[in-house]
């Protein structure tokens, strides 16, 4: 029998009746039965409440576009669920939330950010600036949407993974960013497999999602650790 049973079952063996379990009142009155049950209900949800408190998972978010979403494949085959399979695989209590949507640019990521990235957000996985350069945004744009998400993660202390651009370019501009607001750096190569496209020639495959969350595995381990050492530390 679970701890949470053999409580209520104490309760209710106790009944009205105080005296049973060594309940006393100053007043010496007899308490009724509605008032007994709802003390009941009381002390059962507290128990309830501090337990699921206690055991929250650790909350990973990673925000992108079609290709966190999983677009072809469905949010269940997409890199995010596969990663927070592995983690789970490897100890870890962890939730890894798909906060991908088809279409979007790092903008628009950045004006959904705090809607996106609850309070509690452990470690944010930043993937994108395809559809903006689709759009014609110029390299300035794309820095400066990179910055603002950047800082305003920093800003709120939550740690960062930001993926590269598959362009060496990109990727010297995205590591310069990254380290001068505190973000891991991950190559665009990891992030995303030009082998694993899909018919369309542009979204990965199943087989391609479950490539970049492995290769992701190791860096959010990492960045994991460093965080709760550093809480412990505090």
């Amino acid at each position: 029998m679970s701890k949470l049973s053999q409580i209520w079952f104490a309760l209710v063996a106790c009944g009205p009746n105080q005296k049973r379990c060594g309940i006393t009142f100053r007043s010496g009155a007899t308490m009724s039965f509605s008032r007994w049950l709802i003390a009941c209900l009381i002390v059962l949800s507290t128990v309830l409440f501090a337990r699921g408190a206690h055991s929250q998972s650790v909350l990973v978010v990673a925000l992108g576009d079609s290709n966190t979403a999983g677009y072809g494949v469905g949010r269940e085959n997409a890199f995010p669920a596969r990663l927070e399979t592995m983690l789970r695989r490897n100890g870890y209590d962890v939730r890894v939330a798909n906060a991908g949507i088809s279409g979007d640019t790092l903008r628009g990521m950045l004006a959904r950010l705090d809607t996106y990235v609850p309070q509690g957000t452990r470690l944010v996985i930043v993937q994108g600036g395809y559809n903006d350069v689709m759009l014609g945004s110029s390299a300035a744009a794309l820095k400066a949407s990179v910055e603002g998400i950047l800082s305003r993660l920093a800003a709120r202390r939550i740690n960062t993974v930001l993926c590269g651009f598959f362009d060496r370019g990109w990727d010297a501009a995205g590591r310069a960013m990254a380290k001068r607001y505190g973000a891991t750096f991950v190559e665009g190569s990891a992030c995303y497999d030009p082998r694993y496209r899909s018919w369309d020639g542009l979204h990965m495959t199943a087989a391609g999602h479950q490539v970049v969350a492995a290769r992701l595995l190791p860096r959010i381990e990492a960045v994991l650790a460093q965080a709760t050492a550093s809480a412990a530390a505090h």
